[in-house]
């Protein structure tokens, strides 16, 4: 673009006069009162001395410190990945880490080498609609972070031995053929279930990560809880199943063996869940604290910075001494993926049958996906 030398002059003297008016002044205390407004990026800068939990290696007590960058902004995507892997090295299958001098063959039983394997990964879906037109479901992220988490050594060193990629708050669809997974993954079970084929009743329980029908190397556990590399989810053995809640606290109907004593498999593979709705369970349709972690000891992340930093423990599912307090979130050696409680909702029938992928690119037919 040229510009006229006249036109050229009259800008120039418009930029003058605009820096002449635009003087920086300070303001006083009483003008600075009646200005609000928010940073586009913060960090919060926080400590905790806890203990490591007990999945990975004996607990010790340490003291934490974590950087959290947060990134205010609300973000709608379309997301694929061909292959997400967290936590790629060999360990045995109790979760515990092979030692420097190598593996024993004779412990080395685990069917994959990464703690969370998700073939054909994505956030968002495509949905058609009956006249044909196909309408965008985008996942809903609110407020990302980037938290850091340091070891403050009593020599005076520091390490870091987690980081995280984490979300306030989101929503939408979750895609993936799920292989293996490490994580807090709580599902809510709720609906009918036809006991015996033709009586339908009302049933309420939570489904977690857990051994498949095989069970631990041992042969033991057939739906005991196992938080790392899953590859199976349902309620553990155990737990309760009530039977027509809404009446006098309901029927308990605990699983044993994967199995119910109406016949009822309780067992489900994770890789026939192929599209999950993140926040379907919660009233805004969005869940708090979704993150994707690493870290190299079982520490816990804490969910606000600003909440109670004393944390308190006590024993999972699987009995082992971890930190519960409902602003932590127990994490182990490796790579981690957390949907809260409250994040995902299925019906007994969805339990069972599982659930198809949905399309989650606009043009698919030549991914052979579905």
């Amino acid at each position: 673009m040229k510009i006229a030398p006249a036109a050229s002059a009259v800008f120039m003297a418009s930029i003058l006069s605009t820096q002449t008016l635009a003087d920086l002044r300070p303001l006083e205390d009483e003008a600075l009162s009646d200005v609000t407004g928010q940073a586009f990026i913060t960090i919060d800068n926080y400590q905790v001395k806890q203990f490591t939990g007990g999945y990975s290696a004996p607990s010790e007590e340490i003291d934490t410190e974590f950087y959290k960058i947060n990134i205010g902004a609300d973000l709608e995507t379309h997301l694929s990945i061909d292959h997400l892997e967290l936590g790629k090295f060999a360990r045995y299958e109790n979760g515990e880490p092979c030692p420097a001098s190598g593996c024993d063959p004779s412990r080395m039983v685990e069917k994959f080498d990464s703690d969370v394997s998700i073939r054909n990964f994505a956030l968002g879906a495509y949905e058609k609609q009956d006249n044909g037109t196909v309408v965008s479901k985008p996942f809903e992220l609110t407020n990302p972070f980037l938290e850091f988490a340091f070891e403050n050594r009593p020599n005076g060193t520091r390490e870091v031995i987690g980081v995280r990629l984490g979300f306030e708050e989101s929503g939408g669809i979750l895609s993936g053929d799920i292989d293996s997974l490490t994580g807090n993954i709580d599902v809510i079970l709720e609906g009918t279930e036809m006991v015996f084929g033709f009586i339908p009743v009302p049933i309420k329980a939570q489904a977690l990560l857990q051994y498949d029908e095989n069970g631990d190397p041992n042969g033991n556990n057939v739906g005991g809880f196992n938080p790392i590399r899953a590859e199976s989810i349902g309620v553990i053995d155990g737990a309760d199943i009530r039977a027509f809640p809404d009446l006098f606290g309901g029927i308990n109907l605990s699983p044993e063996n994967c199995s119910t004593s109406t016949g009822t498999d309780t067992c489900q593979p994770l890789s026939q869940f192929q599209s999950l709705e993140v926040g379907k369970a919660s009233d805004d349709g969005k869940v708090k604290n979704f993150f994707l972690s690493q870290q190299s000891k079982d520490i816990a992340w804490v969910t606000d910075p600003n909440g109670d930093l004393t944390p308190t423990y006590g024993q999972d599912a699987g009995g082992k001494n971890v930190i519960i307090h409902e602003n932590f979130q127990q994490t182990y050696l490796g790579g981690f993926i957390n949907i809260p409680t409250g994040g995902l909702t299925l019906t007994p029938h969805e339990a069972a049958e599982g659930l198809p992928r949905m399309p989650t690119r606009y043009t698919d037919a030549a991914l052979g996906l579905f």
